[in-house]
């Protein structure tokens, strides 16, 4: 559902935990949008001289009515806009840590690459949509769910998707952009992230073989890397996650396709 706030501006209504409020047809000086609980988003010039972007809903928003900003560069609002945030119903899921596992730690610098290409925003929109599943299996373990480690709580959640892709599973750019990060890291194991442009970021983790190379620009279903069972991993998989301007987002949205395994997460 879309409400009209003016006469070319369309802002959704209403969006679930870990999804995004779509923005079209702002006005040109509306420079970035903003939900009360979150920070202002860029907003980026489209065809007919209008703004348009991507709002992100964090995992943990929580649901009820909010409201959302246009802004000028400034920090003049220029609209607001009511919009309702629904629960994304997340379940638990325990997973089996071994004493490996829990030793890991990260490798020098690996958490900081990781951070800075979650939170890397280029001006050139290089995906469409829809996104495309970087390996064809079910997802046996989805976004949002709260982890716990043997039982016991972490005070984590899963920010991205795990698909149960065999080893050696060809994985594919699940749009076009730029690698920024093609590494062997410790805790994520073998890592290919890459920029897809306008703040959306994609990475594939636990790879047993990375293909693709730093600097490299692929297209959608290009083969970037092989599934595999590196880093915190309890065996082979692909965990992949998207972010926009940092904040995680449930790429299950982006993917119609991807069906569930079947029994719990």
């Amino acid at each position: 559902m879309v409400i009209l706030i003016a006469l070319a501006l369309r802002i959704a209504s209403e969006a679930p935990q870990g999804g995004v409020i779509r923005v079209e047809g702002a006005p040109a000086n509306a420079a970035a949008a903003a939900l009360q609980t979150g920070a202002p988003v860029r907003l980026f010039p489209a065809p007919d001289g209008s703004r348009y972007g991507l709002v992100p809903v964090g995992h943990d928003v929580k649901p009820g009515p909010l409201e959302l900003t246009l802004r000028t560069q400034a920090g003049v609002v220029v609209h607001t806009a009511p919009v309702l945030i629904r629960s994304g119903k997340f379940p638990v899921q325990n997973i089996r840590a071994t004493r490996a596992m829990k030793a890991l730690k990260p490798a020098p610098g690996e958490m900081e690459t990781m951070r800075a290409l979650n939170e890397t925003v280029t001006e050139t929109r290089r995906w469409e949509e829809t996104l495309a599943a970087p390996t064809p299996q079910c997802v046996n373990s989805p976004f949002g769910v709260t982890r716990l480690h043997n039982g016991k709580p972490t005070g984590n959640y899963h920010r991205g998707l795990d698909q149960a892709s065999p080893a050696a599973t060809p994985i594919r750019a699940a749009a076009s952009g730029q690698v920024k990060v093609a590494k062997m890291f410790v805790m994520h194991g073998g890592t290919v992230g890459i920029d897809h442009g306008q703040g959306l970021t994609s990475h594939y983790l636990h790879m047993s073989r990375v293909i693709a190379t730093e600097g490299q620009q692929v297209k959608q279903g290009d083969v970037i890397g092989e599934v595999g069972s590196t880093g915190f991993a309890t065996g082979p998989h692909l965990h992949w996650g998207l972010y926009l301007f940092g904040v995680p987002v449930n790429a299950r949205l982006w993917v119609p396709e991807l069906k569930s395994c079947p029994g719990p997460p």
